[in-house]
């Protein structure tokens, strides 16, 4: 192995970047993804929501509007990780948001199943 040349302007460091690295465009790209996981599951939240109000008492369940609340929030978030430039979020808030995101996005379906009658 041969030492560094001395005279060299590329650092070893900047030569070969790490590749385990944490990357914002990777956080990015799945906060794209959400988006298309709102999408379905808003989907099956309207597929939840009208099959209660049109099988037993006629009404759907009682936490259809928090449910809403849930993927409208879950928009925002993915909006926030998306959209906000590198240095006005950090990457493990990025990624804290995606997770929340995904979160959401989850709770609304759910939230609309549940049914107390």
């Amino acid at each position: 192995m041969t030492a560094p040349d001395p005279n060299s302007t590329v650092s070893p460091a900047a030569a070969a970047p790490d590749p385990f690295a944490p990357s914002t465009r990777a956080v990015r790209v799945f906060a794209g993804i959400g988006f298309l996981l709102l999408a379905v599951a808003y989907a099956v939240f309207i597929t939840i929501v009208l099959n209660q109000a049109y099988s037993g008492d006629g009404a759907s369940g009682p936490l259809v509007d928090p449910a809403q609340w849930s993927m409208g929030l879950s928009a925002v978030a993915g909006l926030l990780a998306l959209c906000l430039p590198s240095d006005a979020l950090s990457h493990a808030a990025r990624r804290g948001t995606v997770r929340l995101q995904y979160a959401l996005a989850f709770a609304g379906p759910v939230l609309a199943a549940i049914d107390f009658d």
